[in-house]
């Protein structure tokens, strides 16, 4: 199974008493240089990070890159992936600093484009321990830049234990 998403990122986490009225921007795309860190890359400075399964043992392979079309950057993650090894996943991340103590994030707002299928966002917090613990939204990507507004009440969490 190949997928390919393209991101053209204004990713937004929103702040705030007024539902998407303030902002703390993750990630403009401004300021573009080098490419992302591999694996285990939470020790680099990277702002995103790339994963796949074989953290885990797992088959899987993809990249990726840092993409200028015309003004805009964007992120393009391509990708393989296997389920043997009990695998199956590529995705890259960001870790959150510096967050506002008096401020409750209140969503997640990004600018897709893909190739017509499902991805999810995931959101762990400092609370989460084991690495199956997260917050998922699904969402349908189309191959036209596409703006999402994803409240964080809509996230769904992956076990019962959690809040």
């Amino acid at each position: 199974m190949k997928i390919k998403l393209q991101i053209i990122f204004l990713l937004a986490l929103f702040i705030g008493s007024n539902s998407f009225a303030n902002k703390m921007i993750i990630d403009d795309m401004t300021n573009q240089s080098g490419k992302p860190d591999e694996e285990f890359c939470e020790s680099g400075n990277a702002k995103w990070c790339f994963v796949t399964d074989k953290v885990m043992g797992g088959l899987s392979k993809g990249s990726l890159e840092v993409i200028r079309e015309g003004n805009n950057y964007f992120y393009r993650m391509t990708g393989e992936l296997s389920l043997e090894n009990n695998g199956g996943f590529i995705q890259f991340r960001t870790k959150i600093e510096n967050h506002p103590a008096d401020k409750s994030f209140e969503g997640v707002r990004m600018r897709i484009r893909g190739n017509n299928q499902e991805y999810a966002v995931h959101i762990r917090t400092k609370y989460l321990m084991l690495p199956w613990q997260y917050y998922q939204i699904d969402f349908n990507v189309k191959n036209e830049f596409e703006v999402f507004r994803l409240p964080i009440e809509t996230f769904k969490r992956s076990s019962s234990f959690l809040q």
